[in-house]
């Protein structure tokens, strides 16, 4: 049946090998809510090489804060 989404709360999804192709998503799933967060992160990895990967986490923290601020979700559920 699978693990249960409250027991994962976030996942980093990347996409099979491309050498000039990178992705990664980032999904946040908030505690008790129903809801997931995600983010998609791509790039020309011909031109960035692996520098991308290294900064993806980096670059979802802020969309993550961001729709905490939108949605008005209160930290106490962390």
């Amino acid at each position: 049946m699978g693990t249960p989404v409250a027991t994962l709360p976030l996942w980093r999804v990347s996409h099979a090998y491309h050498p000039q192709a990178a992705v990664r998503l980032i999904c946040w799933f908030p505690p008790d809510t129903g809801t997931v967060v995600v983010a998609l992160f791509a790039a020309d990895k011909a031109r960035l090489g692996d520098v991308f990967y290294d900064g993806v986490a980096a670059r979802a923290d802020p969309l993550v804060d961001q729709w905490k601020r939108e949605t008005a979700y209160e930290e106490s559920h962390e």
